[in-house]
């Protein structure tokens, strides 16, 4: 999720002095206009927003359909203290539980329920046409699996993972 100010920067021109920092705006404009493109689409089919459907999405792909909270955090790219009042919707609309650790009850693990299984049924098909619409027409499927192969790359390198 780009903040506010990642993006204004790369709009000004700030961040694109070269040729990274013009890739670095190009993928800021792109996220927040497919990111725009799926929350509208989740909006018109009367469904919650789609960061609702990133966290439930994310949780049912995870063993056991549960995830540590510090990773579930960290999969999002979102704060720990934002991610707490995420799940805390999710689990008042009965869509999440919070379960702890057998044997450290400091660690807490977000866990799916049937109720957040349905819905993600039910929401999956809209993200996947937008998802479509986006990107198909656009790139080939070899051409999006180098694309995520190289973002995969950049965002290794910026998390530390190689220079």
């Amino acid at each position: 999720m780009a903040n506010e100010t990642t993006v204004a920067a790369a709009k000004s021109g700030a961040a694109s002095k070269s040729a990274h920092g013009e890739a670095w705006g190009a993928l800021t404009r792109t996220q927040a206009a497919v990111s725009g493109r799926l929350q509208e689409a989740l909006t018109e089919s009367g469904f919650p927003p789609l960061p609702w459907y990133e966290v439930l999405s994310t949780v049912a792909d995870a063993p056991e359909a549960r995830m540590r909270m510090g990773d579930l955090a960290e999969a999002m790219v979102i704060s720990r203290g934002g991610l707490t009042k995420l799940v805390d919707r999710l689990v008042k609309a009965g869509l999440l539980e919070r379960t702890f650790c057998e044997t450290d009850r400091r660690v807490s693990y977000a866990t799916l329920m049937p109720a957040g299984d349905d819905l993600l049924a039910e929401m999956r098909p809209v993200v996947v046409a937008e998802l479509r619409i986006a990107f198909e027409a656009k790139l080939s499927v070899e051409e999006a699996n180098d694309l995520r192969d190289t973002l995969d790359r950049v965002r290794s390198s910026a998390c530390g993972g190689g220079h």
